[in-house]
């Protein structure tokens, strides 16, 4: 061991242990799938033809690099870990997540998230307009509207509500094994890494997030008609 402690290891070895490490995360993620995700995505797809979903996540998770599952189901992917320069580029503000105490502080992740997402459907519209090459404005124009998903009460809801989303919590039954809210109780994930500090704080964020929840499902299948519900009221208003 002290041989190996004197040696250098080429950060080429260094990056090919890590790239080894995140394809088995990814095939893991695929395995471990809920039942009914790619289904209920499928379902919101069929309801809405013009949808545009995204992945916000706050480590390095990427639904974009899940090829035999959620790849062909997502448009683009947004990440806290990287996206950090375009960050420092739209703001020249940059924050790490466990220093983040306010919900405002999460901000930056979900405007790029909506800047993206406009992106890719004014480039769809185009395609589509473009393919049907008649010259006039068909009647599938639409009004933006975002509605975020998420499971994290104070990152999800409390963050993406500060940049105008309409958000659905996904607290689901306890068949899904979920324990995203265990942190809002106070409790620690074996998961987690977070110190007793930031564990407290992250549980006050979702305190405050709470009035912010628009709509909250148990199961995945609720969620299609929970995003309508949410879509004919916004048409109402």
């Amino acid at each position: 061991m002290r041989r190996w402690a004197r040696t250098t290891v080429h950060s080429s070895v260094v990056q090919a242990v890590y790239n080894a490490w995140e394809m088995e995360r990814h095939h893991a993620a695929e395995r471990h799938l809920f039942p009914d995700a790619i289904s209920t995505i499928k379902r919101i797809q069929e309801d809405h033809p013009n949808v545009i979903v995204g992945g916000v996540t706050d480590g390095s998770a990427n639904p974009m690099l899940m090829v035999f599952s959620l790849m062909p189901l997502f448009d683009f992917t947004v990440s806290w870990e990287d996206d950090l320069d375009k960050a420092r580029l739209m703001e020249n503000v940059y924050q790490e997540l466990d220093a983040v105490d306010q919900s405002d502080g999460l901000g930056w992740i979900y405007r790029l998230a909506v800047q993206k997402g406009k992106e890719m459907s004014n480039l769809t519209a185009e395609i589509k307009k473009k393919g049907e090459n008649d010259g006039t404005d068909d009647e599938d124009d639409f009004e933006w509207c975002w509605v975020h998903v998420g499971d994290d009460l104070a990152y999800d809801v409390g963050g993406s509500a500060t940049t105008g989303a309409k958000t659905v919590l996904v607290d689901l039954a306890p068949e899904y094994g979920q324990t995203a809210r265990l942190r809002r109780e106070g409790k620690r994930p074996a998961w987690t890494t977070e110190t007793e500090e930031q564990l407290e704080n992250h549980r006050k964020m979702s305190m405050n997030a709470l009035e912010k929840v628009d709509a909250k499902i148990t199961h995945l299948g609720q969620l299609p008609e929970a995003i309508n519900e949410l879509l004919k009221g916004d048409d109402e208003e």
